[in-house]
């Protein structure tokens, strides 16, 4: 005789749930599991460290390396248009520096140098570079920032002259850029020392990044 079949309906109810709190229990094991490995994972990798900036040489390298190259790019289209620049290409043997200025036009020129000249103005302030005596860059000077946001601007200025592709206009935004060197040289790098010689002598240099 069959047995009833109300009794192995009734046991259903009972199985369905068993079946469903051992998954809930799988599922809850799956995912602390997971937790601890990726919480081991994050711990055993090393987080990068923040960016340092790079203290690799003193003001006049600095000087030398970027701005004056840089400000001399932009004060050279007082003489000089640079819609009228040809791009050449070289067939024999390659001077790299030429090759270098040689391959973007004019304008692309001074819209790189006037760019160059606004991103690299905020290392004027970067805490411990020393200028070419050895004496710290007085970052923390007022004036010393005054100067160097005087430079920013009109590095910037610049910039937005040269957008107009109109020499006159760039011409006139020089005035600004002398004007922001002039300021910061006449305090920061042309005094001298009673007795110095001309430009070159060591004596020249003692003064420079001196507080006035």
């Amino acid at each position: 005789m069959p047995a009833p079949t109300w009794r192995l309906n009734a046991r259903l109810p009972r199985m369905t749930r068993c079946a469903s709190t051992v998954m809930m229990v799988l599922v809850c094991v799956l995912i602390a599991r997971s937790s601890v490995d990726l919480h081991g994972q994050l711990k055993a990798e090393p987080q990068p460290e923040a960016p340092k900036w790079a203290l690799t040489g003193n003001l006049l390298q600095l000087m030398r390396g970027v701005y004056l190259p840089t400000a001399n790019m932009i004060f050279n289209v007082q003489t000089h248009d640079p819609a009228k620049k040809s791009v050449s290409v070289s067939t024999g043997s390659i001077d790299w520096v030429q090759w270098g200025g040689s391959l973007y036009s004019g304008w692309e020129d001074v819209d790189y140098a006037a760019a160059v000249l606004s991103e690299v103005t905020p290392l004027l302030l970067v805490p411990g570079r020393v200028c070419q005596n050895g004496r710290r860059v007085p970052v923390e000077r007022s004036d010393w920032v005054r100067y160097t946001l005087d430079m920013l601007h009109a590095a910037q200025v610049a910039y937005e002259a040269a957008k107009t592709r109109n020499q006159e206009k760039v011409s006139d935004a020089t005035n600004e850029l002398s004007d922001a060197c002039q300021a910061c040289h006449r305090v920061y790098r042309d005094r001298r020392v009673p007795g110095a010689a001309s430009p070159g002598d060591p004596a020249d240099a003692t003064l420079r990044c001196a507080t006035p």
